[in-house]
């Protein structure tokens, strides 16, 4: 009898553990702050928003080729104010219902209600218009080339389920703040904030599922550095992102373990305040770029993972001017300019806004104050978080002289994601990230034709222009483009990362082989 109730239990566990099939555990740093996609400019919100929703279109893992996802296929009108997409057949959000035209609609005309998020990135989009069940066109205000790679993070919800939780006309800000409503490959089942969020396969996916893949997938909140490496290490999580460069040699020789070293399209500037005295002379400003130690940034920062940034954006972006070679250091050439400039002998004074949190930041500002004091310019810190230094610089009269600012592109477009960003006037105060308040009308000029431009080369020859002028007036110093780190015990298979979708894990792709005892 008490060898059968043994037999019993044995085979209930063997049973419950079959059900509860492949578990992939990753250990990340905060929650996110909202479950709703239309935030997933932010790689906190982009890592639950991909796994479970799909986009129209998105990009190919580990590239960036952008290709139909939920649509089948799309056309373009010949003056390129208009994309109609054919969408998939038999796609199915996480309730069973089948998503359609309405949805897509939907979702944009949320988006732009809204004006938060994503929206940033598809200012182009006026509105879409419902063709028939399965094909929907979307309209623009001028052509954007970039629109099938920008339409990567506008993940489509399902519009009803949306619309059955709206509250006071919010657009079910509310209810998505903690729900999902989604066709992705996971379904949310369960969230504790700051401690870990929960997904399960949606065993009806359209695109199925390939051998190896989680059943579960768990996003556990381990904010400290070198707690979260000792939990890889341990096995009590199975993939991290580690994020300093210490902890990643410290995994060096941890048995079992893979390290990843993934080339980003961020890059980190220090934004030069032309609305300051002294730095509205550009022989000035190219002075402080040429006193910036970049080699001993990347080497003793980054211990040698990442590279000098080389001009306006990342050298691996179509339209970079192969021609501009990494920021450069010259002290003596920085003194000469100094004479010309007519403060020889500097004497004046800088404040510095940058993230005092961050050791990559903070290490910016010390780099800078030390080659500045070699020129007879004394800069002063200003530690804050992120969202205290947009503040300041929505303001001419709050904006300090100097700021670190980085760009983390939503898709690998240089004209929206940086010089849009950077050095055009629209973009200066109120929320935007032109933090140099830099204006000049033949920039804004470039910029605004090669939007418009359907033509490739002459897209690109406008934007050699603008990267060209950069150089000459110097609104930012060009520090570094960065690399994503990241560590997996090494049944951990198929892990791919995609430059457009930075900071951001995608558990589809992975697969877990068998877990050593």
């Amino acid at each position: 009898m008490k060898l059968i109730r043994l037999l019993a239990i044995s085979l209930a566990l063997l049973l419950a553990a079959t059900a509860f099939g492949k578990t992939l555990i990753i250990g990340v740093e905060g929650s996110p702050p909202t479950f709703d996609p239309l935030g997933s400019a932010d790689s906190r919100v982009n890592t639950p928003s991909i796994n479970m929703y799909n986009a129209l279109m998105q990009f190919v893992p580990g590239t960036s080729e952008v290709v139909p996802e939920l649509a089948e296929s799309f056309e373009v009108s010949a003056d390129g104010m208009h994309y109609t997409f054919r969408l998939r057949a038999g796609v199915l959000f996480h309730d069973g219902s089948e998503l359609t035209a309405e949805d897509v609609k939907y979702t944009i005309d949320r988006m732009l209600a809204l004006q938060t998020g994503v929206a940033r990135s598809l200012g182009p989009v006026q509105g879409a218009t419902v063709l028939n069940e399965g094909t929907v066109r979307i309209d623009l205000e001028f052509p954007f080339p970039s629109l099938p790679a920008a339409l990567a993070r506008l993940y489509i919800l399902n519009a009803d389920l949306v619309q059955a939780n709206e509250e006071d006309g919010d657009w079910g800000q509310k209810w998505l703040q903690n729900n999902e409503a989604g066709s992705g490959p996971f379904q949310l089942v369960s969230f504790q904030p700051e401690q870990q969020f929960t997904m399960d396969r949606f065993d009806d996916y359209f695109a199925g599922f390939g051998d190896g893949a989680a059943d579960t997938v768990i996003m556990r909140v381990i904010k400290e550095e070198s707690t979260r490496r000792l939990a890889l290490e341990r096995g009590d999580i199975d993939f991290a992102r580690i994020g300093s460069t210490d902890s990643f040699e410290a995994l060096a020789d941890a048995p079992g373990i893979e390290r990843f070293v993934n080339a980003t399209l961020i890059q980190l500037y220090v934004a030069m305040n032309v609305n300051n005295e002294n730095l509205s002379n550009p022989l000035v400003r190219q002075a402080l770029t040429l006193v910036y130690d970049y080699e001993g940034h990347i080497d003793f920062v980054r211990n040698g993972l990442g590279e000098i940034a080389r001009g306006a954006f990342p050298a691996s972006l179509k339209c970079h001017d192969s021609s501009i070679g990494p920021s450069q250091t010259d002290i003596e050439l920085a003194k000469q300019l100094m004479a010309e400039a007519g403060v020889p002998d500097g004497g004046f004074e800088l404040s510095m806004a940058y993230q005092g949190t961050s050791p990559e930041e903070t290490a910016t500002f010390q780099i800078l104050q030390a080659g500045a004091a070699e020129i007879g310019i004394d800069v002063k810190g200003l530690p804050m978080e992120w969202p205290a230094k947009v503040d300041l610089f929505s303001s001419v009269d709050t904006a300090p002289d100097l700021g670190t600012v980085w760009v983390f592109p939503s898709f690998p477009d240089a004209l929206t994601e940086y010089l849009l960003d950077k050095v055009h006037t629209s973009h200066i105060a109120e929320g935007g990230f032109n933090f140099s308040f830099y204006s000049n009308p033949e920039v804004d000029a470039l910029i605004d034709a090669a939007q418009v431009e359907l033509d490739d080369a002459a897209r690109c020859d406008l934007v050699e222009q603008v990267q060209q002028i950069w150089l000459e007036d110097n609104p930012y110093i060009n520090v570094t483009v960065g690399t994503e780190l990241a560590a997996a015990h090494d049944y951990v298979e198929n892990f791919v990362y995609t430059s457009s979708h930075a900071f951001t894990f995608y558990a589809y792709p992975i697969s877990i082989a068998d877990k050593p005892e």
